[in-house]
């Protein structure tokens, strides 16, 4: 993971998530708010990150620049505003042919050119929220986006045996982004 990783992924400020309560920004959730997932239903939040992310935007590298996905681009009822390592469950007979799975997570920055989804240059000042749920969990955003909200990574991996089976249990597994630019353009073909 470089370090561009750690900044470039979370939900912008201003990101709507389906919740008990209907839509709600996500900065307003709280720890113990229930949110609607993919696959569980409502499930109570554990914890919620706020950080803010300071740019210079016209200096800030390209590869950190934010998506704007236009309205109905991914399910979205608004345009949507996403970070580039921000990862969002897509489903297409493409990726089960491919992958064996129509379900597939891939980040936002593999999006770039789907559906008139561009980099936009950041905002001097954006506010990132994190989602965690006591398991990794799939949220809707905007509509039916699906986003991912990983658990928090642990500080170290200690030894081989631990790093091979870190992934073991994730319910959902990131494509690579060779195979998710492989992915994407087999969409944009189809």
């Amino acid at each position: 993971m470089s370090d561009h990783d750690v900044i470039a992924e979370g939900m912008i400020a201003g990101t709507l998530v389906a919740t008990d309560l209907g839509w709600q920004p996500v900065e307003d959730l709280q720890a113990g708010d229930r949110v609607v997932t993919f696959d569980n239903g409502m499930r109570p939040l554990k914890a919620v990150g706020v950080s803010t992310l300071w740019t210079a935007a016209n200096q800030a590298p390209r590869a950190v620049w934010p998506l704007l996905v236009p309205e109905r681009a991914l399910g979205n009822r608004t345009a949507l505003t996403l970070l580039p390592e921000q990862a969002v469950l897509i489903e297409s007979d493409e990726a089960e042919a491919m992958f064996g799975d129509p379900f597939t997570l891939v980040t936002a920055a593999s999006l770039e050119g789907y559906k008139g989804i561009t980099r936009v240059p950041p905002s001097r000042e954006m506010k990132i929220v994190t989602l965690q749920f006591a398991e990794e969990e799939v949220v809707y955003a905007n509509g039916t986006t699906l986003v991912h909200c990983p658990n928090a990574r642990p500080g170290r991996v200690t030894s081989a045996d631990a790093m091979m089976s870190f992934n073991d249990n994730a319910l959902y597994f990131r494509l690579p982004r060779a195979q998710s630019e492989m992915l994407m353009m087999a969409l944009r073909n189809g």
